[in-house]
């Protein structure tokens, strides 16, 4: 169904909402009282509907309708208005937008000091982040992410590009007996609520290189698909998990988890930056992931 008000109609509505009286939204609108009172008689004659009702000092006060009117109004007015400054605001050199995503685990601690690199080096890229679950390879085949933060070896028809050295550790809540140890073997789990976002164990991860290892498994394995979730049950006293270290810092680094080496050497395990291998050598992507590679 076509509007029957134009955006002047309800900035009308949301100036007296906001202003209280006839005179003060005029002036707010740099236009004159009868103009502004012209424009609220068309806006009620199009609803069929009172929007304002004449109170004490000169005051309008907004009626049902007119509440309802302001409430949409003024979400759809501030949406406009936060449109233009990204548009007015500094954003006339931007040329491409890359979407970047983390693969398997909710972590976005790195992404503000990513941004401030990429506004630094590259005014013309914006970035996008976007949220690709356990499945990475069909987010950059499908198009919805060009770059895709991935932990392990991720097979498909991609270019990996590895960033960092990182390590998979037992992390359990602050108070947990467990977190009094250097190191623990696998069986140390025997009696543990573990959680997990694996529906099934990925080759090369925890399951594969640790847990199986053993010869008794854990009492209790809960698969719960958010990596923060993970974090806030482990550090609630919930259970334990192995994850990844660096995904993990903040609530690390405030003492609110503590972790465990799994083994005597550790679980070791690399991050990769995947990208689409149509991506030139000098793509904005490319470009996003030569940063990735000295910031993280």
């Amino acid at each position: 169904m076509a509007l029957q008000l134009d955006l002047r109609h309800y900035e009308t509505v949301v100036a007296i909402v906001e202003m209280g009286t006839m005179t003060a939204a005029a002036k707010e609108l740099l236009t004159t009282q009868s103009a502004l009172s012209h424009r609220l008689t068309e806006a009620e004659r199009r609803l069929g509907a009172k929007l304002f009702e004449r109170g004490p000092n000169r005051r309008l006060k907004p009626t049902r309708a007119g509440l309802v009117v302001h409430q949409s109004a003024s979400r759809a007015l501030s949406e406009l208005e936060r449109s233009e400054a990204l548009l007015l605001n500094d954003r006339t050199e931007v040329t491409a937008v890359v979407r970047i995503a983390v693969g398997s685990y909710d972590c976005y601690h790195w992404f503000p000091d990513l941004v401030s690199s990429v506004r630094r080096s590259h005014p013309e890229i914006e970035l996008e982040l976007v949220v690709v679950g356990d499945t990475p390879g069909d987010a950059l085949a499908a198009g919805t992410a060009d770059i895709v933060i991935a932990p392990g070896e991720p097979e498909g028809p991609f270019v990996l590009r590895h960033l960092f050295d990182d390590e998979l550790v037992l992390v359990v809540g602050p108070e947990h007996p467990l977190g009094a140890r250097t190191w623990i073997e696998s069986d140390a789990l025997a009696d543990e609520t573990y959680f997990t976002y694996n529906l099934a164990p990925a080759p090369g991860f925890e399951y594969d290189r640790f847990i199986r290892t053993g010869t008794i498994y854990p009492s209790v394995v809960t698969v719960v698909p958010q990596t923060s979730a993970i974090t806030e049950l482990v550090a609630a006293g919930a259970g334990v998990a192995i994850l990844s270290r660096w995904a993990l810092a903040p609530a690390i680094e405030s003492g609110r988890v503590r972790t465990v080496r799994c083994g005597q050497a550790g679980l070791g395990l690399q991050w990769q930056a995947m990208l689409r291998p149509a991506d030139e050598i000098d793509s904005p992507a490319q470009r996003v992931a030569d940063l990735l590679a000295t910031n993280l």
